[in-house]
């Protein structure tokens, strides 16, 4: 049986680095290797190349609410 006739849809996961990329097109794929399509290491990387704020970021994203407001270090 088809699990979409059952009425449940199944969605893949938001490509937030193909999103970042069309906004900050300057992003450095090597880095974003890191960023595992985690929004919040994504916004990290990010807010350190632009003045907008981590949560502005997570926004134009399209990052989920709920998500925490404290940026994940990346070492």
């Amino acid at each position: 049986m088809n699990s979409a006739s059952d009425g449940t849809l199944l969605q893949s996961a938001p490509n937030y680095y193909a999103r970042g990329l069309v906004l900050w097109p300057r992003l450095v794929p090597p880095l974003t290797g890191r960023v595992r399509q985690d929004p919040r290491r994504l916004a990290t990387l990010i807010s350190r190349r632009t003045n907008l704020s981590y949560r502005a970021i997570l926004e134009l994203l399209g990052a989920p609410d709920g998500q925490t407001e404290t940026p994940i270090l990346d070492h």
